[in-house]
Parts: C-alpha cells; sequence; structure tokens
C-alpha cells in the first residue's frame, strides 16, 4: 500500500513539474514544445485556455485509448491528463507575467526544458499508466510495426506544424525541446530505476 501511494505522489510531482514547464516555455518566448504547441493552436481555435485544451485532449485520448488499448492506460494516465492542465493554469499567474530581459527568457527556457524531461520522466517511472500521447504514441507504433524514437518523431513535426497553422508560437525552442526531451526522460527514468535498485541492496542487507 505504501510503495503505491508512493508511485502516485511521483505522477503528481511529475504532472506538476510538466505543468510548471510549459508555463516556463510560455515566458521564454523562444516557443512552445510541440504538444503544447498544438494545444496553444487548439486552444486559440477553441477559445480555451493552454491549461483546460491541455485537459481535455488528454482526456479525448484516454477515453479513445480504452476501446482501443486499454492495457495501457491506469490510474496515472487520468490523474496525469487531469492535473497537467490543472497546474498549467495554477503556476500561470505566477509564472507568466511577460516581458523579461533576455537573459532571464533564457533561464525560463533551461529550467523548463530541465523540467519538462524529468517531469515526464519521474510520471512514467512510477509505472501507473502512459498519459493520453505518451500512450498514443506507443499504440501508433506498435500498429505502424515502426521504431518509438521514429514515431515520437513524426508525431512531434506533425504536431508542430499543425499547431503553429492554428496559431500556436513556434520557435526555437521548440526544436530544441525534440532533441533534448528524450535524453533529459531517459536519464531520469534510470536514475530513478538505479535508486530503486540501491535501495532494495540497501533493504536486503539489512534484513
Amino acid at each position: 500500500m505504501i510503495k503505491k501511494w508512493k508511485e502516485i505522489l511521483m505522477v503528481i510531482v511529475g504532472s506538476m513539474m510538466m505543468g510548471a514547464s510549459i508555463d516556463l516555455f510560455v515566458q521564454a518566448d523562444f516557443g512552445l514544445d510541440p504538444l503544447s504547441l498544438f494545444q496553444a493552436g487548439l486552444g486559440r481555435v477553441l477559445h480555451l485556455s493552454l491549461g483546460t485544451t491541455s485537459q481535455v485532449l488528454m482526456i479525448s485520448i484516454i477515453i479513445l485509448l480504452f476501446f482501443i488499448d486499454r492495457k495501457r492506460i491506469g490510474i496515472g494516465s487520468i490523474l496525469n491528463s487531469v492535473l497537467v492542465g490543472t497546474f498549467i493554469k495554477w503556476f500561470s499567474p505566477m509564472i507568466c507575467t511577460g516581458g523579461g530581459a533576455a537573459a532571464e527568457r533564457l533561464l525560463c527556457l533551461l529550467a523548463g526544458l530541465i523540467l519538462m524531461g524529468v517531469g515526464i520522466g519521474t510520471y512514467v517511472a512510477a509505472g501507473l499508466g502512459e498519459a493520453g500521447m505518451d500512450a498514443m504514441m506507443m499504440y501508433l507504433s506498435g500498429k505502424l510495426k515502426k521504431n518509438v524514437n521514429v514515431t515520437r518523431i513524426s508525431i512531434d513535426i506533425l504536431l508542430s506544424i499543425t499547431g503553429f497553422l492554428l496559431g500556436g508560437k513556434l520557435g526555437g525552442a521548440t526544436v530544441v525541446s525534440m532533441v533534448v526531451n528524450g535524453y533529459m526522460i531517459q536519464f531520469t527514468i534510470e536514475l530513478i530505476g538505479r535508486i530503486r535498485k540501491n535501495r532494495a541492496v540497501i533493504e536486503v542487507g539489512g534484513q
């Protein structure tokens, strides 16, 4: 039971970092990550905030996946889909103040890139289910028999182009996030795995 609550806490913390990272991308004003770019464009068309659009889109994908590939859905999928949008709205008044010197904006971009990768890695490492877009990526990768990285890049490119056409802000940060996110996610998952392994060894040794 304690283990399950720790995993749920990981999903909550990871979702919090993801929400804050998106607001940092907005404040940096160098463009958004591909998914946020699409959500911003879609929100512009639907006249919804970025946080609300995130929730509507992710929940819609979860509902679709329930019918076509429900094995990928868990409590973590639902929590992440709802919480990221909630944290975007929560952090927005504190982070998205507009303006700022170039150095401050670059710092926001750097912090956003780190928090996005670490946040995704943290919630994924909890093992309680994949969030909407990640689960869809894995589903399409299997269906199309394509490498996961190829599928991810293809989805990112499609999201970026569509988001830009819908009025989202495309910029250097969009491209950088495509390159950096994968490494940060992998690093976080491996780091958490090593911590768990070392803790297990210590617990066994102490018995």
